[in-house]
């Protein structure tokens, strides 16, 4: 008997340009997904369907970045029941400064945000370090897991480049502001014998010392520059699970990353280094030291940070959920 395909539908729509790591992760999990025949995705958020996919309240760059209202999903889910499942994003409280309008816009994004996922019939957290934070936040739900992001193979690099000297190190970010600690980036360039290299934004204002600053690039020649590199450098704080970890790891690239509150340590393990933030020169010769053995790790264990190894476990949770009744149909959570 053949088994008819589960509809899916994914509230976030993604575009094919870089867009963020949100944007990269969830095209690369559709593609994931799709490719296993066992799913039929709708093309619309009215249609019927099984499992209603989100990304929090984010349409995606492909519906304008808009976000879906409340009260619009609150009465799709009492008219048209089906299985609610949500990507926890961030809150505003964790990812921003609590200024006089974060106070007042910012807490009501949140309160927002914590009542989709108590609407949900399961909750996927990106890192146990996500959850704890939704969990301070006043997120009690039961049913959730913890489910890290992954690369699109598209970075997978079978020539990864031997160590050599000047060490060329890279970073990315979407973003500018301020946890991402572009400071660091510009520090560690003045440090002799390294090539720091950027993608990506820059804040407004910052001396960029010794960076050579690429700008937004598309992932082909994000890729082309891991490629020509030898380490990622990642000095962000407070990332719930940044997907330029996994698209270097997957590339070959061990990861010198922010040991502070974050995902970093969680995702990176044995395949990078803590940096040292008062001496970044000690954190480079540490590299130098170990680049080889890093390098080595990182061949050994990167398959587990592609997207279809996060996708087979989407897939679980999808499977699990449709073992259980729909939470609305049962009179919950309206």
């Amino acid at each position: 008997m053949v088994s008819t395909p589960t509809r899916l539908h994914f509230a976030y729509r993604h575009v094919d340009r870089p867009w963020g790591g949100a944007n990269n992760f969830i095209r690369a999990l559709h593609a994931s997904l799709e490719s296993c025949g066992q799913f039929e995705f709708t093309g619309d958020i009215g249609e019927d369907c099984d499992i209603l996919f989100m990304n929090e309240l984010g349409m995606g760059p492909a519906n304008g970045s808009r976000q879906w209202p409340l009260r619009a999903i609150r009465r799709l889910m009492r008219h048209r029941p089906r299985r609610l499942v949500v990507r926890a994003v961030n809150l505003n409280r964790h990812a921003f400064r609590m200024g006089i309008r974060n106070r007042i816009v910012g807490r009501f994004k949140d309160r927002k945000t914590l009542a989709l996922l108590d609407m949900a019939d399961h909750v996927i957290f990106q890192s146990h370090y996500q959850r704890d934070v939704f969990r301070d936040a006043g997120y009690h739900g039961g049913r959730n897991t913890v489910i890290h992001n992954g690369a699109d193979p598209f970075f997978w690099n079978n020539s990864p480049t031997p160590p050599s000297s000047p060490l060329r190190i890279v970073s990315t970010t979407a973003s500018a502001r301020e946890t991402k600690r572009h400071d660091l980036i510009a520090q560690l360039s003045l440090i002799p014998g390294i090539e720091v290299h950027h993608a990506g934004l820059w804040p407004a204002g910052l001396n960029s010392a010794n960076v050579t600053r690429h700008g937004l690039l598309t992932r082909e020649q994000i890729a082309a520059l891991f490629a020509t590199s030898h380490c990622l450098f990642h000095p962000a704080v407070k990332d719930p699970c940044p997907n330029s970890i996994f698209e270097a790891l997957v590339g070959g690239l061990p990861v010198i990353y922010n040991p502070g509150p974050g995902s970093s340590a969680e995702i990176v393990g044995e395949c990078g280094l803590p940096l040292a933030e008062q001496d970044l020169g000690s954190t480079v010769e540490m590299l130098r030291e170990r680049l080889g053995a890093l390098c080595e790790k990182v061949l050994e264990t990167r398959s587990a940070y592609l997207a279809s190894h996060s996708a087979d476990r989407y897939r679980s949770v999808f499977e699990q959920v449709m073992l259980q009744s729909p939470k609305h149909s049962l009179g919950r959570g309206s």
